[in-house]
């Protein structure tokens, strides 16, 4: 049995390596406004994460609720198609050819959303610990 434990510490702890690199892949492409890089970083985040999403909850006595209320992926992928829309209009900023300050910003944010929410996700299932508020430092 210890040996079945110790298995899974490791792969606990290589799985937080795995998400560090990412979370660390995420930060330099967007401190660098490397636009593609920061738009797939953040895909690949997910990637690695998607499994800590949350499910739709389907409660029979409640319709309303279950019509309005939407899964953790169906947020992400909304968060992502905007964000995809916003690269589309504004490609050139995208693809670093020009730096139009008001595209800048308008695809900044909406990558900035998809990362906030991906961190939300994260945060509510611990990923970063029990007890991390965020606060500190």
């Amino acid at each position: 049995m210890d040996n079945d434990n110790d298995l899974a510490y490791d792969l606990r702890q290589k799985y937080a390596e795995i998400v560090g690199v990412h979370l660390e892949a995420v930060t330099i492409a967007r401190m660098g406004q490397d636009y593609p890089r920061y738009f797939r970083a953040l895909e690949n985040l997910y990637t690695v994460v998607k499994h800590k999403f949350k499910e739709k909850k389907k409660n029979d006595s409640d319709d309303k609720k279950k019509k309005t209320k939407k899964s953790d992926i169906e947020k992400y992928e909304e968060l992502r198609t905007t964000a995809i829309e916003i690269a589309n209009k504004h490609s050139t900023v995208y693809l670093g050819q020009t730096e139009n300050p008001d595209e800048v910003f308008k695809i900044e944010t909406a990558f900035r959303n998809m990362e906030m929410f991906l961190f939300k996700v994260m945060d509510g299932s611990k990923m970063f610990g029990a007890s991390w508020d965020g606060g500190g430092l």
